[in-house]
This record gives C-alpha cells, sequence and structure tokens, in this order.
C-alpha cells in the first residue's frame, strides 16, 4: 500500500535511466509497513514497476541499512535461485539524490500476511503458510554460502562466543532505562551456548511479516528484508521464528501484531514447524531454546535504540512509542523460556 507520491530529482532520474531497463518519467511512492529501511514502488513511463529501498533519514546504525551488503546478497540469492526478490541495480553514490539505494524485483501480486489469511486462500491456508515459511527458510539455509558470492560476506568462526557480548554492548552504549533482564539473559546465554553449529546464510530477521505470498493462494514468493544478512549460526533465524509462533509466555506480549497468524485457529504447533524444518535441512537442531532466548535478546537490544530516539524527539511513530512496554516485554518472555 502506498501513502504519498515523492519527487523524482532530474539526478535520480538520469541515474534510474542508464542502470534500469527503463524509462521515464519516473514515479516513486512511498509504501507503508516496516520499520527499518524506506520502500518505494519505482515504476517508469510503461507502467513497469520495481521496489526501491534505502535506508531511514533516522538510520539505527549504518551497518543496518549497508544497501550494498543487501544487493549482495540478493545477487547470491538469485544466483542460488533462493526464495528472494531479484535484484536491478544498486547506487551506493551519495551523491545521487535519494542514494545510497537498492532497487529489486516488485512482485505485484504479492501479500503480506500479518493476522488475516486471504480471502482466496482454503480456511486451513495457516498450515500450509507455515510450511510454506519453514521450507523457505530451510531452503535459505541450505544456500551453498561460499560458491555463491558470499565468500568473507561474515565472520562465522567464533559467530556465538560475541552474539551476547555484542548485543549488551550495543544496548549498553544507547541505554536510557534500566532493564534488569538483559544480565540475566547474558548470564543464562553464556551458561547455555552450544558448543559448536554449522555455519550457513542467516536472515537476521526472519518471521512470517518478512515473507511475501501469492494473493490467490498459499504460496510463498520471496524472502524481503535482507539488510541484517550475514554468514554465521542459521538456528538464530529459527529461534526468532520460533518466539513469536503462536501462544506467547507473558500476558499482554510484546509486538502482538508480529505474526498474529499463527495464533489463529488451525495454526500448528511450534512442534510442527520444528519437525519440518529438520525434515528440510536433514538434522536436528538441538537446543531450541537457547536460539529463541538469544533471539529475543538481540531483538530487544536493537530495537532499545529506537526507544531511545523516540525519548528524544526524533522517532515519533507508534511503533516506536510502543517499544516502551514491547523491549521489557520481549526480556521477559525470553526470561519465561529459560524457565528458570
Amino acid at each position: 500500500m502506498t501513502t504519498a507520491t515523492l519527487a523524482v530529482p532530474a539526478g535520480l532520474a538520469a541515474w534510474l535511466d542508464e542502470h534500469l531497463d527503463g524509462a521515464g518519467p519516473w514515479r516513486l511512492e512511498r509504501l507503508t509497513g516496516g520499520n527499518s529501511n524506506e520502500t518505494c514502488l519505482l515504476s517508469d513511463a510503461a507502467g513497469a514497476s520495481w521496489v526501491l529501498r534505502r535506508p531511514p533519514p533516522h538510520a539505527l546504525s549504518a551497518s543496518a541499512h549497508d544497501v550494498g551488503r543487501e544487493h549482495r546478497v540478493l545477487t547470491a540469492l538469485a544466483v542460488a535461485g533462493a526464495p528472494a526478490p531479484r535484484p536491478a541495480a544498486c547506487c551506493e553514490d551519495p551523491d545521487v539524490p535519494g542514494g545510497p539505494f537498492l532497487v529489486m524485483e516488485h512482485l505485484a501480486d504479492a501479500v503480506s500476511i500479518t493476522d488475516t489469511l486471504p480471502d482466496t486462500w482454503p480456511s486451513d491456508g495457516v498450515v500450509a503458510l507455515a510450511d510454506e515459511v519453514v521450507d523457505a527458510l530451510a531452503a535459505v539455509h541450505r544456500v551453498a554460502w561460499d560458491e555463491v558470492g558470499l565468500d568473507g560476506f561474515g565472520r562465522p568462526d567464533g559467530f556465538l562466543e560475541r552474539q551476547v557480548r555484542r548485543w549488551y554492548g550495543q544496548w549498553e552504549r544507547i541505554a536510557r532505562r534500566p532493564l534488569p533482564r538483559m544480565d540475566d539473559l547474558a548470564a543464562w546465554l553464556e551458561r547455555r551456548r552450544p558448543a559448536s553449529f554449522r555455519p550457513g546464510l542467516v536472515h537476521g530477521d526472519f518471521h512470517v511479516d518478512n515473507c511475501l505470498f501469492d494473493r490467490a493462494s498459499p504460496r510463498l514468493l520471496a524472502v524481503i528484508d535482507w539488510e541484517m544478512a550475514t554468514i554465521g549460526d542459521p538456528l538464530l533465524d529459527l529461534g526468532l521464528l520460533l518466539a513469536f509462533w503462536g501462544p506467547r509466555p507473558v500476558e499482554s506480549p510484546a509486538m502482538p501484531a508480529l505474526q498474529a497468524v499463527s495464533r489463529t485457529p488451525g495454526a500448528p504447533p511450534v512442534e510442527h514447524l520444528v519437525t519440518r524444518y529438520e525434515a528440510r535441512v536433514g538434522r536436528p537442531v538441538g537446543d531450541v531454546a537457547y536460539y529463541r532466548v538469544l533471539a529475543l535478546f538481540k531483538l530487544a537490544a536493537i530495537v532499545e535504540a529506537a526507544w531511545s530516539q523516540h525519548l528524544a524527539g526524533d522517532l515519533d511513530t507508534p511503533y516506536a512509542a510502543a517499544l516502551g512496554h514491547d523491549v521489557p516485554t520481549l526480556l521477559e518472555e525470553a526470561w519465561a523460556i529459560t524457565g528458570s
């Protein structure tokens, strides 16, 4: 859904004329949804369309909005045949109006699902949705990353050892309120950390809301929002998917709209997703609780920065305002998963 038509400066139009298979005049419309990169619908004079993504005005961190990295991983996914939009062009030149940005395939008939299935889907479509999401995640994790141009894309050695220190440190740098569960969870995660893992491509923010589906039938078309991708322990993606799937462990949960469809009648339990994932990747997942807790710990540390921006008056959105409740609750949900 679009919200506003944006100006297309002459410099941007010239760049698009040169790098895309289309011709102006160009039209740019901001799309709703998401709380990360700014996403726009780009169309040319003939009606062809693309999606243009660029960092938001108040980026939480430069590394989290590196369009060059996202373009690189989309290119690799296209080579591997994994479910993601195909990249069209990337501009890393800040002197181009609107830059940096990347341009990718626009899936015109795709729909994002939050709490309601499309009317055209069968009544038990939530089971098919769950299976499609798990299959897509497994396909991403099976990508031979070192054979499709992602060698050196991340640092898998010591990935799990760095996680608590990295995200706890990020929270410390921006903290504007006490969050005692950060210490409790950090200690639990360090005690529970698996001794080893199999490196793979990590999406970094994998959940149903970052998947696009066919409007006509329960079929996943693409996984989107790859700006946090890296090479590490792919089970961290599974942990986030499972942490937000189905009934939640605390009353008045954090981010209640996220994967709300998983709490509709007929939705399969977490165990169904785990069993299917194990079958698709061909190995057991091991300590799922660890990855669920780590995923929520990481997410809380990241989005607390947006709460700090809200307190400073730099980010005045309903999403940011809700983080006053959501961040502490994410940590309480993580603590509930530990069973402590």
